[in-house]
């Protein structure tokens, strides 16, 4: 049952959604303004959203 389920993720879909999510949550964590200085926070609101709606969108793709 189990090997019948990992045949129906596709991993790169999982990797990418958890990396999206990740760089989101790192981002409002403030851990990310050590490695890009953004000019606004409104940037730095925008490119959270955004990572987060990318693993969202992501995770609508691990089915096969």
């Amino acid at each position: 049952m189990i090997k019948v389920m990992l045949q129906k993720i596709d991993f790169k879909m999982l990797a990418t959604a958890l990396g999206a999510l990740g760089l989101g949550y790192l981002t409002i964590a403030g851990t990310v303004q050590k490695y890009i200085h953004f000019a606004d926070p409104l940037n730095e609101m925008g490119f959270a959203f955004m990572a987060m709606f990318m693993g969202v969108v992501c995770l609508f793709g691990i089915k096969k």
